[in-house]
Protein backbone atom coordinates (compact mmCIF):
# COMPACT_ATOMS: atom_id res chain seq x y z
CA UNK A 1 0.00 0.00 0.00
CA UNK A 2 1.53 3.28 -0.69
CA UNK A 3 2.60 6.13 1.68
CA UNK A 4 -0.21 8.06 1.12
CA UNK A 5 -2.95 5.63 1.71
CA UNK A 6 -0.74 4.60 5.06
CA UNK A 7 -0.79 8.29 6.24
CA UNK A 8 -4.12 8.32 5.90
CA UNK A 9 -5.18 5.00 7.41
CA UNK A 10 -3.27 6.39 10.86
CA UNK A 11 -5.37 9.67 10.58
CA UNK A 12 -8.49 7.79 10.38
CA UNK A 13 -7.61 5.80 13.18
CA UNK A 14 -6.73 8.61 15.09
CA UNK A 15 -9.69 10.78 14.51
CA UNK A 16 -11.92 7.96 15.04
CA UNK A 17 -10.41 7.36 18.85
CA UNK A 18 -11.01 11.09 19.16
CA UNK A 19 -14.81 10.12 18.47
CA UNK A 20 -15.43 12.05 15.16
CA UNK A 21 -16.66 9.57 13.25
CA UNK A 22 -18.50 11.74 10.68
CA UNK A 23 -14.73 12.88 10.39
CA UNK A 24 -13.28 9.58 9.92
CA UNK A 25 -15.89 8.52 7.43
CA UNK A 26 -14.72 11.66 4.95
CA UNK A 27 -11.43 10.34 4.92
CA UNK A 28 -12.32 6.80 4.20
CA UNK A 29 -14.03 7.94 1.40
CA UNK A 30 -10.83 9.58 -0.18
CA UNK A 31 -8.92 6.62 0.61
CA UNK A 32 -8.94 5.04 -2.63
CA UNK A 33 -8.39 7.95 -4.93
CA UNK A 34 -5.66 7.98 -7.29
CA UNK A 35 -5.02 11.47 -5.32
CA UNK A 36 -3.96 9.04 -2.37
CA UNK A 37 -2.31 6.39 -4.65
CA UNK A 38 0.08 8.43 -6.48
CA UNK A 39 2.62 10.80 -4.29
CA UNK A 40 0.56 14.19 -4.65
CA UNK A 41 -1.76 13.14 -1.23
CA UNK A 42 1.55 12.39 0.76
CA UNK A 43 1.97 16.05 2.23
CA UNK A 44 -2.00 16.13 3.22
CA UNK A 45 -1.73 12.86 4.21
CA UNK A 46 0.59 13.73 6.53
CA UNK A 47 -1.09 17.03 7.53
CA UNK A 48 -4.17 15.56 8.55
CA UNK A 49 -2.16 12.70 10.39
CA UNK A 50 -0.45 14.65 12.66
CA UNK A 51 -3.76 17.11 13.02
CA UNK A 52 -5.55 13.88 13.63
CA UNK A 53 -3.04 13.18 16.57
CA UNK A 54 -3.37 16.27 18.27
CA UNK A 55 -7.61 16.06 18.14
CA UNK A 56 -7.17 12.68 19.54
CA UNK A 57 -5.01 14.20 22.70
CA UNK A 58 -6.92 17.54 22.78
CA UNK A 59 -10.52 17.45 21.23
CA UNK A 60 -10.78 21.14 21.06
CA UNK A 61 -12.97 22.76 18.87
CA UNK A 62 -10.03 24.78 17.47
CA UNK A 63 -8.54 21.05 17.11
CA UNK A 64 -11.12 20.33 15.26
CA UNK A 65 -11.53 22.88 13.28
CA UNK A 66 -8.49 22.12 11.89
CA UNK A 67 -9.18 18.50 11.07
CA UNK A 68 -11.96 19.52 9.15
CA UNK A 69 -10.55 22.14 7.25
CA UNK A 70 -7.78 19.88 5.81
CA UNK A 71 -10.80 17.54 5.34
CA UNK A 72 -11.91 20.04 3.13
CA UNK A 73 -9.24 20.52 1.36
CA UNK A 74 -8.83 17.32 0.70
CA UNK A 75 -11.85 16.86 -0.65
CA UNK A 76 -11.55 19.43 -2.84
CA UNK A 77 -8.08 18.34 -4.26
CA UNK A 78 -8.66 15.04 -4.27
CA UNK A 79 -11.30 15.40 -6.58
CA UNK A 80 -9.96 17.91 -9.00
CA UNK A 81 -9.69 16.66 -12.32
CA UNK A 82 -5.42 16.43 -12.88
CA UNK A 83 -4.85 18.07 -9.77
CA UNK A 84 -1.02 17.45 -9.17
CA UNK A 85 0.55 18.60 -5.80
CA UNK A 86 4.47 18.86 -4.53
Amino acid sequence: MPRGQDLLDEAISLISDAQQVDLAERLTAQRDKFFFKSLAGVPLANKVKKAGAKLNTDPSEVNLAIVEALIVEIEAKADAPGTVLT
